[in-house]
C-alpha cells in the first residue's frame, strides 16, 4: 500500500526510529510500511496523521490536498452545512445549472453594490 509516510518523515528531518517513538510504533514497523511490505494499522495511520497535522487521506495518497486535520474538519462542516443545496444542484439539468450560476453571480454583484 502506497503511503506518504517516508516523504513526510524526510521533510521533517526525522529518522524512522524517532518517528516510531512519536507515534507509538517500532522502527521496524515504520520501515516495513515505507517499503510497502505491510499495510499500516488504522491506529498507526491516525497517529502519523496527527503527528504531521495532515489528513489520513493525504497519508494514504487518496488526496493530494495537504490539509491540516483542523482544516479538514472545517471543510467537512461547510460541506455538511450546504449538502442539501449541492445535492439539489446536482439533480438539475445543464440549462438550469447555468441559470443558477448566473443568478448567484448577480446576487454577489448586488451584494457588493450594497456594501
Amino acid at each position: 500500500m502506497k503511503t506518504r509516510i517516508k516523504e513526510l518523515r524526510e521533510q521533517h528531518g526525522l529518522g524512522q526510529e524517532t518517528l516510531a517513538s512519536f507515534v507509538g510504533s517500532s522502527q521496524q514497523s515504520i520501515s516495513r510500511v515505507e517499503r510497502e511490505q505491510c499495510v499500516p494499522s488504522a491506529d498507526l495511520i491516525v497517529n502519523i496523521a496527527k503527528h504531521f497535522n495532515v489528513t489520513t487521506d493525504y497519508i494514504l495518497c487518496l488526496s493530494n490536498t495537504r490539509r491540516s486535520l483542523e482544516g479538514q474538519l472545517k471543510v467537512n462542516q461547510e460541506i455538511d452545512e450546504y449538502y442539501d443545496i449541492v445535492s439539489a444542484y446536482q439533480k438539475l439539468n445543464m440549462a438550469n445549472k447555468v441559470t443558477i450560476k448566473i443568478l448567484m453571480n448577480r446576487f454577489i454583484e448586488v451584494q457588493k453594490e450594497g456594501n
